[in-house]
């Protein structure tokens, strides 16, 4: 039996849906198991990781826990992961998949990089047998960066990273929980790409210039004030862009290949696949790409 947290999330909702389609025996958990309706032939549960009893029936009989990450603050979710892992060691789950971050260590620049490292470190402690998948960051986090304006703005620099995509994060982590490899993992997509080079690409397939623009960091602090009300969180967005500008989310890697047997997606593959992300933009873009973005839906 696998165990899929946060199924009703991106990933965990992706990965329920690639499991049933290969016939896999599974159990997905979720904070809202409502949202995930009654698809037939799959054990939904309710199960949050701040509610330690809920864990006891959701890990009961689990061989493979899939463990997503929960929603939280940078230095708490580290410990609700620990919760999770405690569960599963106390019902003799087999093996951990953990979903981690390229470049988490305790010098990150980015805050949930570091929290992941922390949450590494609780992961080893069980004496389980884990995997932890250590995802570059992903592509579709880019749609939350451009402004009404058609600009990205961060202190990023000329930095770039191997970023994937959330279908590819979701694949790899469905071949994870299939057949579970051992040790920390980097998983990539298939090239190295400046935030710059993104927003270019980007703008050839909306039909709209999209550009980077880069800021000193106190820049970027001053300017998130008016719209992230927390420091924490202005510390998250600012991180994300450091992460890239240090290297942190190099070099690219072949483990997408080696698990999935298939090459990451690009940019313009993961689009065609699925057009309707670029519903995503609307309400962001300049109003003249509205078009275009309707016909890629």
């Amino acid at each position: 039996m696998i165990l899929v947290t946060g199924a009703s999330g991106h990933i965990g909702s992706r990965v329920t849906e690639i499991l049933a389609s290969k016939g896999a025996q599974f159990r997905a958990m979720s904070r809202t198991p409502d949202r995930l309706g009654k698809p037939k032939d799959i054990d939904i549960i309710y199960g949050d990781f701040e509610d330690p009893k809920s864990l006891e029936k959701a890990f009961s009989g689990v061989k493979t826990a899939l463990i997503i990450s929960g929603n939280a603050m940078p230095g708490k979710r580290c410990f609700t992961h620990k919760v999770a892992f405690q569960a599963a060691r106390e019902a003799n789950v087999d093996h951990i998949i953990y979903l981690s971050l390229m470049g988490s260590s305790s010098t990150s620049a980015f805050p949930y990089s570091r929290d992941h490292f922390e949450s590494e470190k609780f992961l080893a402690e069980t004496g389980l047998a884990f995997t932890s998948l250590r995802n570059a960051f992903y592509l579709d986090m880019f749609f939350q960066k451009i402004g009404a304006d058609g600009i990205v703005r961060g202190p990023g620099g000329e930095g770039k990273g191997a970023f994937i995509t959330r279908e590819d994060a979701a694949q790899v982590a469905a071949a994870a929980a299939l057949n579970p490899p051992v040790g920390v993992i980097d998983i990539t997509g298939p090239c190295a790409l400046s935030i710059a080079e993104v927003a270019a690409r980007f703008s050839k397939l909306v039909g709209k210039e999209l550009i980077y623009q880069d800021e000193t960091v106190d820049v970027a602090r001053v300017r998130l004030q008016g719209s992230l009300n927390d420091e924490w969180k202005r510390d998250v967005e600012i991180g994300w862009f450091e992460a890239i500008a240090r290297g942190e989310q190099l070099p690219v890697t072949d483990s997408f290949l080696q698990m999935t047997g298939k090459q990451p997606q690009t940019i313009e593959q993961y689009f065609e696949d699925f057009p309707h992300l670029f519903n995503v933009l609307n309400g962001n873009l300049p109003d003249e790409t509205d078009d275009q973005v309707r016909k890629l839906a």
